[in-house]
């Protein structure tokens, strides 16, 4: 499975990627920013984006709002990563934005516990 990071938190994407990796059958890229996830995206295949909500500048709904408009990339699942608690109702605003556009696979709150991550990856 070939999946695409989009975090401007680099610890947390490095991170991320060497938890994936550890796991057979997983290949990672990552992305530090939003345009450059997009462009990414544009030029290769990914069968998961593991997307970060809030980022500077352009945030991950603002990612979502151009992958939906793309015919090419507009299909791929996405698992939205948030420092925001799962239960809150922030988050739970951002994620009606996030399903409104996209096909949201499931959400993960950071700091990840790589069991949760592989089951929501695997959903």
């Amino acid at each position: 499975m070939k999946i695409l990071i989009i975090d401007d938190d680099i610890s947390a994407a490095t991170t991320l990627k060497a938890l994936l990796m550890s796991r057979d059958g997983f290949e990672i890229e990552i992305a530090n920013d939003g345009k450059s996830g997009l462009e990414m995206m544009n030029s290769g295949v990914f069968d998961l984006l593991i997307l970060d909500v809030m980022m500077p500048d352009f945030s991950g709904i603002d990612v979502c709002k151009v992958i939906a408009q793309n015919e090419k990339i507009k299909n791929i699942p996405v698992l939205v990563a948030s420092a925001l608690p799962i239960a809150s109702k922030e988050l739970a605003e951002l994620l009606d934005q996030f399903k409104a556009l996209v096909k949201v696979k499931g959400v993960i709150e950071k700091p990840f516990i790589l069991d949760d991550l592989i089951a929501a990856i695997n959903k």
